[in-house]
């Protein structure tokens, strides 16, 4: 009776595990349907289609294509590179060819993609699931503190040579926000270093560990590369929207397109489309027209969608190879069982 009642509860908690991810599934389609909706009903439809035929595509499609390619090499160099000081050597080619060939689960979801690539490396490289989240903590964090010095570097030298600035935020807000940032950076080194300085011995679970273990040389190299990728970011962003005849400022760009990018990318919408337009026209509204915003805010989401694509195809036979050798020892594994 028992065991009935506890297969009873098993199907139960699959189903409502189903129907939660078709939930997770048909929300963003129908939040980006809602956004783009509101903003297509308010604009001159001639307007649209003279400004989808002004756009510059001999611009636009190499100004969104070969960053995106740039990142894909740069990110998987940086992930290996983790790996390589803070637990085994792993081949570049093990994490790009897969990384790319993973693109095409981005499609469906970003976060099962990033889901994809987490379970093929901790198992591809033998690595628990908390050292690894340690290693893409800090990564993450490094990424943040980097971009924060680029935007304080672009602040600073607004004010300095008196550029206007025009954001729906208010400055204060923008400079509390860096202020914070900085604060979270300084509270780490301070800490990185009372470890390393005063209980060099002192045992640290593997989420931080990397965080006390880390040379400056390391972090200086991820700090580089991030703000090289952000760089590369803002000139791609800049050329893709004066395709489309949007001009923004260089130094409005700089400073609020994390912003803009991270409203951009929240998982609530479909491949962000919809909630692209939203931050893009909310933020530099006064530089074009809604149709013009309208046609480049729902061109960069879908072109950067179909490039990821591309490049999954391409190297989907050479990945292939490596989720196969993945699946194989794992199997094998299983077949073993406990000795």
């Amino acid at each position: 009776m028992f065991n009935d009642n506890k297969k009873v509860l098993e199907k139960l908690r699959l189903s409502q595990r189903k129907d939660f991810i078709w939930v997770r599934r048909i929300v963003p389609l129908v939040i980006s349907g809602l956004i783009l909706f509101y903003y297509f009903d308010r604009v001159d439809w001639t307007e649209l289609r003279q400004a989808l035929s002004r756009a510059n595509l001999l611009l636009f499609i190499p100004s969104r294509l070969i960053p995106l390619f740039i990142y894909l090499l740069i990110d998987s160099y940086l992930l290996k590179v983790l790996f390589d000081w803070f637990h085994k050597p792993i081949p570049y080619r093990e994490v790009v060819y897969p990384r790319a060939a993973l693109y095409l689960l981005a499609l469906i979801n970003v976060q099962v993609s990033n889901g994809g690539m987490f379970l093929y490396l901790m198992r591809k490289a033998e690595i628990k699931p908390e050292k690894l989240a340690g290693l893409v903590a800090f990564r993450l964090a490094w990424s943040v503190w980097s971009i924060n010095f680029g935007l304080t570097v672009a602040l600073f030298f607004t004010y300095l040579l008196k550029y206007d600035f025009h954001s729906p935020l208010q400055i204060e807000l923008i400079l509390f926000g860096v202020g914070i940032i900085w604060a979270g950076f300084f509270f780490y080194l301070g800490v990185a270093y009372h470890y390393k300085r005063h209980k060099p011995d002192t045992y640290h679970r593997p989420l931080w560990n990397v965080f006390i273990q880390a040379q400056p040389r390391q972090c200086m190299e991820i700090a580089g590369l991030t703000l090289l990728l952000a760089g590369i970011g803002v000139i791609n962003n800049y050329l893709c929207a004066l395709s489309f005849g949007i001009k923004i400022p260089l130094h409005e760009l700089v400073v609020l397109l994390p912003i803009v990018d991270t409203i951009a990318n929240l998982p609530i919408a479909f491949a962000g489309l919809g909630a692209t337009t939203f931050a893009w026209q909310t933020f530099w509204r006064r530089y074009a027209t809604p149709e013009a915003f309208l046609s480049f805010t729902i061109a960069l989401p879908l072109t950067t969608y179909l490039s990821r694509a591309l490049f999954a195809l391409i190297c989907f036979p050479a990945a292939t190879k490596y989720l196969q050798q993945v699946l194989n020892h794992n199997k094998i594994s299983s077949d073993a069982g406990p000795e």
